[in-house]
């Protein structure tokens, strides 16, 4: 009994044993599952830490460019005032996409891909504005330049030419035995698209200049062009490109229009239009008249 009873306890021991292990073994595997768990759901904070702040970022930089590009846009100058309209529309356009950046989640990849995708277009936008600002400025430039070349010498004539364009009907009888054409009834009307006559400068569509070249039987008769150029308040002659010259008094100078006539000695009466393509401003406008490198006529018309 007694062998019987220690191998019994032997034997329990060793199962006691034994279920002892088991339950440290399934402890152990238990607390590196729950330990590798843990790391995942740590990682997986992570990241979206990681990409919260990534967007966050990448919102702050866009809502950093669009201020950017709104400056620069505050930076452009330009006289066109149809060019002006549209720089001011774009600015409005950037202002309110910054507003609503603001109440765009960090979050929202989506949105905020989209408004980079608006970034970029507003930026190939102002580059196209860039590039016809400059135009218009090298454009100004150059008819700037030609102004202040001849400007003294025309200013001088012009003055003479509008007391004698007072007086000419009444001198015709004396200039008509001069081989110079002469001119009478010089008018320089703006008008709308109605042919209406207009002193208001957003009306005007065109500037129609009339004239009746007089009778000179000592005039060389044929074929010739007749020049007109109108100047704006500030100076600067209307033309359609910086070719656009003829002779006077040694110089080449800028036309607005040009009409060829048939000159055969006898009264002959035309009218020249110009079209606006161009900016206009308040104030005094000066149209002369030239036909054989001669000022025949000057006249002048304002708006406002």
């Amino acid at each position: 009994m007694s062998n019987e009873q220690n191998i019994q306890d032997i034997s329990n021991q060793k199962s006691g044993k034994g279920a002892y292990i088991t339950i440290i073994v399934i402890l152990f595997i238990s607390v590196m599952v729950l330990g590798w768990l843990y790391y995942q759901e740590t990682q997986k904070a992570k990241n979206v830490v990681i990409k919260l702040n990534k967007t966050t970022n990448e919102k702050e930089e866009v809502n950093n460019q669009l201020n950017e590009l709104l400056t620069q846009y505050d930076d452009l100058k330009t006289n066109n005032v149809e060019l002006n309209a549209k720089l001011d529309s774009q600015k409005v356009k950037i202002q309110q996409m910054i507003e609503d950046l603001k109440k765009v989640k960090a979050t929202n990849r989506w949105k905020i891909n989209e408004y980079k995708k608006e970034l970029k277009t507003l930026r190939e936008i102002m580059k196209s504005y860039i590039v016809q600002i400059d135009s218009l400025n090298t454009r100004n430039k150059i008819l700037t330049t030609e102004n202040i070349k001849v400007k003294q010498q025309f200013n001088n004539q012009k003055k003479k030419n509008i007391e004698l364009s007072k007086n000419n009907e009444e001198l015709t009888n004396v200039v008509s035995v001069a081989k110079k054409i002469t001119l009478r009834g010089l008018t320089a009307t703006p008008i709308n698209k109605r042919s209406k006559p207009v002193k208001k400068l957003k009306k005007l569509k065109k500037i129609k200049v009339c004239f009746t070249l007089m009778e000179n039987k000592v005039a060389e008769a044929g074929k010739r062009y007749v020049y007109i150029r109108i100047a704006r308040p500030d100076e600067i002659v209307f033309s359609h490109g910086e070719n656009q010259l003829f002779d006077y008094k040694g110089n080449k100078i800028v036309y607005t229009e040009k009409r060829e006539i048939d000159y055969q000695n006898k009264d002959l009466s035309t009218c020249v239009y110009w079209k606006k393509d161009q900016d206009l401003i308040p104030g005094k406008y000066f149209v002369d008249v030239f036909i054989d490198g001669e000022n025949i006529g000057t006249t002048y018309f304002s708006l406002k």
